[in-house]
């Protein structure tokens, strides 16, 4: 998923950590991505999850990237990692420009 590089760096917020996904994935990745029915994306979020609880250490000492996910949905109670995933959805479907590879 990430490199060790990018792991040694814990992202402190939703959006550096949805930054942080949408730039590890493949152009054939991020097209499925936008075309998913919602039962889909949750099937998809049950999956990735787990992974991402981990990966960004969000129960594990990453406290900003914790306040950041609950700040973000006004006290509702989501999953951390459903949040950020939300965020990577938003960015993705609201994305208007051009998409530079190198």
């Amino acid at each position: 998923m990430l490199t060790h590089k990018e792991t040694c760096r814990k992202p402190k917020t939703v959006n550096e950590a949805a930054e942080m996904l949408l730039s590890d994935l493949l152009l054939q990745h991020l097209n499925a991505l936008s075309k998913m029915t919602e039962q889909e994306f949750n099937r998809l979020c049950d999956h990735v999850t787990p992974f991402l609880i981990d990966e960004f250490q969000i129960w594990q000492g990453n406290n900003e990237l914790l306040a950041s996910c609950y700040q973000s949905v006004d006290g509702e109670h989501e999953d951390p990692a459903r949040i950020i995933l939300n965020r990577v959805r938003s960015l993705l479907n609201n994305f208007s420009g051009y998409l530079v590879i190198t």
